[in-house]
């Protein structure tokens, strides 16, 4: 039987995400704090004869394009390997939700071949050229300050405390292009706030409520007019007092917590709001 290694692959949420200008290439730079959360999908990789890449439930993505088989290949090209291997994915992250699902996917894979093919390799290097997050999760931290189109990535050391926050899950469709396009040019920032939670986060004990007063995205009022069903659900938690975020391009929404106890009264005030909610644990360490 061929040997296989396991890994959890993470859902994310942006606790920021600064759009401080533009780069030649075309895309925006961007300043953000990523941090892992405790919504996990489980990937399998395995020796085999072929690239054979499946994941359940299917996403859709064309056969052979999907951000698992593409990081094979490029670890492949990156070390001299032939991109043979069998990998198996367990989904639990909504798809196209803001969560980084698939993206994690693909760090998964790097980290797991890396180790079955045991090759050293800048693996976060290697995922900036699969995807814009895949460098995050490649890297495997837990929490991190990402920059650039999301290719420069410095872990930061995740609180000795545990952070939780309720989850709202996708209330629509929205694709990430489609929010880019749809920004305002004084949407935008200096990356200021991403650089004052990383260093509210260092502090042996994070203060939940000057956390709050740092979370910051420059994509919401784009998501917002791009898609009416988020300008809802965030203007429904609004009326029961819950202030919602959204990570990433979207749609998928979060409040922060003080503690377990209150991610739990907040998921259950936003279901009884109509927005079905999970609390979850964010920025805890993975294998």
């Amino acid at each position: 039987m061929s040997r296989a290694i396991v890994r959890l692959a993470p859902a994310k949420v942006n606790l920021t995400l600064e759009v401080v200008g533009r780069r030649a290439d075309g895309y925006h730079e961007l300043v953000s704090v990523f941090a892992a959360l405790d919504l996990r999908d489980e990937v399998r990789v395995a020796v085999a004869r072929t690239l054979d890449v499946r994941l359940t439930p299917d996403p859709g993505s064309p056969p052979g394009d999907e951000l698992c088989a593409r990081a094979a290949r490029a670890l492949a090209a990156a070390t001299g390997h032939e991109p043979r291997a069998s990998v198996r994915v367990r989904k639990r992250i909504p798809v196209a939700a803001g969560l980084g699902g698939g993206s994690s996917d693909a760090g998964a894979v790097l980290r797991a071949l890396a180790a079955l093919w045991r090759v050293e390799a800048d693996l976060p290097a290697i995922g900036a050229t699969v995807g814009s997050d895949v460098a995050f999760f490649a890297a495997g931290a837990a929490l991190a300050l990402v920059r650039g189109r999301g290719e420069r990535v410095e872990p930061l050391a995740p609180p000795a405390a545990p952070l939780w926050l309720a989850l709202v899950p996708p209330v629509a469709r929205l694709a990430t292009a489609t929010v880019f396009a749809g920004r305002r040019d004084d949407e935008r920032s200096d990356g200021a706030a991403s650089l004052a939670l990383g260093r509210e986060l260092g502090e042996p004990a994070p203060d939940p409520e000057r956390l709050r007063g740092l979370l910051r995205n420059d994509l919401t009022a784009a998501a917002e007019r791009a898609c009416p069903p988020v300008r809802e659900a965030r203007a429904a938690a609004a009326s029961v007092g819950i202030a919602l975020h959204l990570s990433g391009t979207g749609p998928a929404l979060f409040a922060l917590a003080d503690d377990r106890a209150d991610a739990i009264r907040l998921a259950r005030r936003l279901t009884r709001a109509g927005l079905p909610a999970r609390p979850y644990r964010f920025a805890e360490p993975y294998v």
